[in-house]
């Protein structure tokens, strides 16, 4: 990996690039919710509770909060949840792509699942650029670290923006014990996405997450 290929938000380079990119409106959404892992495991869980509440899913009642709701990485395990994924699955072995999208399924969201390996760097991108333009959308990647020369292997986190002149993807890192939000180039992001996933022996990728249109009532 070429030195600069990452470019982390904390920094006066990932400042500037936030304030000139064009498509940031999901970060304001997302960054609220921002969530740390409990468990090293449960990247995908806090991916997913920070998508839930920016979309303001309804969320289960929470006694610490009542009468106010909020997804939590406790309480997303649902009754619904429960009957596809157990807390104790997740712990001992994280989520792959089509079973996080399972456990969202099973939720009050409809949820599209993207295989890295089936959509070339430019598809790709236009995708998740289209989803960014959506305010109704959220993404969540399943990505590869060692693809950024970083500890660890299959990772999950939200995106939440892009910068068109440098092409690329503000990456939020829900193990915020460990780095701060990246920008990461297209290119390198979409080589972390293609890699295969020994649980699932399938790519890592992306999905998209989006509320449920209610239908109209005569």
């Amino acid at each position: 990996m070429k030195s600069g290929d990452l470019v982390f938000l904390d920094t006066a380079e990932g400042s500037e690039l936030f304030h000139s990119a064009e498509v940031k409106n999901h970060f304001w959404s997302v960054g609220r919710y921002f969530e740390t892992q409990l468990f090293l495991t449960y990247c995908g869980i806090a991916s997913s509770v920070m998508v839930l509440n920016s979309l303001a899913i309804d969320a289960p009642e929470d006694p610490q909060i009542y009468p106010y709701t909020m997804f939590t990485q406790e309480n997303i395990f649902t009754h619904n949840v429960l009957q596809r994924r157990r807390p104790l699955d997740v712990e001992m072995g994280g989520n792959t792509l089509e079973q996080l999208a399972d456990i969202l399924d099973a939720l009050d969201v409809e949820v599209e699942t993207y295989f890295g390996a089936d959509y070339d760097l430019n598809r790709c991108r236009e995708i998740l650029i289209e989803s960014l333009q959506h305010d109704g959308k959220r993404i969540i990647l399943d990505f590869n670290r060692r693809v950024f020369n970083e500890e660890g292997a299959g990772h999950f986190s939200p995106v939440a923006a892009y910068h068109r002149a440098e092409d690329r993807f503000l990456v939020m890192d829900v193990a915020r014990f460990k780095l701060p939000p990246c920008w990461v180039k297209a290119e390198l992001l979409h080589d972390a996405l293609v890699e295969i996933d020994p649980t699932s022996q399938k790519s890592r990728g992306f999905l998209t997450v989006a509320a449920k249109e209610r239908s109209g009532t005569a």
